[in-house]
């Protein structure tokens, strides 16, 4: 890719790629190859989508840095109306992250709708990462932690 991008060391036993709607499949992590109609504003992103049984993992890199939460989690096809919810901030080694909800009535079409997630930035990209919501908000935020303590950056 050019940049580092987020390698999680440590994932849910059974997690596989999730397909996406319209055909559009998304690998665990690898280079965005999301719907036809928006390959090109896409170019230079990292997604991932996976799940397990009873999970749904969102992931994706920046090529630059993106100052809005809710510009990250939707990604370059963002549109005004698109908002997140912000719960407060954590550190986690070195990074300060923001932590937010991304409810689905008002971010209609993401991958990270209902996920809390974990956004940060690191030298000139952002990162997102982030569960799906099935239990509480906390109960979620703390596997998202779990999850972000073994990210790694990892270059090609």
């Amino acid at each position: 890719m050019g940049y580092p991008v987020p390698c999680p060391t440590r994932v849910p036993v059974g997690l596989v790629a999730f397909g996406g709607r319209s055909g559009c499949e998304l690998q665990i992590i690898g280079p965005a190859k999301p719907c036809p109609n928006s390959l090109f504003v896409w170019k230079d992103w990292v997604v991932g989508s996976s799940t397990t049984a009873d999970e749904h993992l969102v992931l994706t890199a920046s090529p630059r840095i993106v100052r809005s939460a809710a510009k990250i989690v939707n990604g370059p096809v963002w549109q005004p109306g698109q908002a997140i919810r912000s719960i407060g901030y954590r550190q986690v080694g070195d990074w300060r992250i923001h932590v937010v909800f991304v409810p689905p009535d008002t971010n209609d079409g993401s991958a990270f709708a209902s996920n809390v997630v974990l956004v940060w930035t690191v030298a000139q990209h952002t990162y997102a990462v982030g569960f799906h919501d099935i239990s509480t908000i906390n109960q979620t935020l703390a596997l998202d932690l779990t999850l972000a303590r073994g990210i790694r950056l990892v270059s090609a």
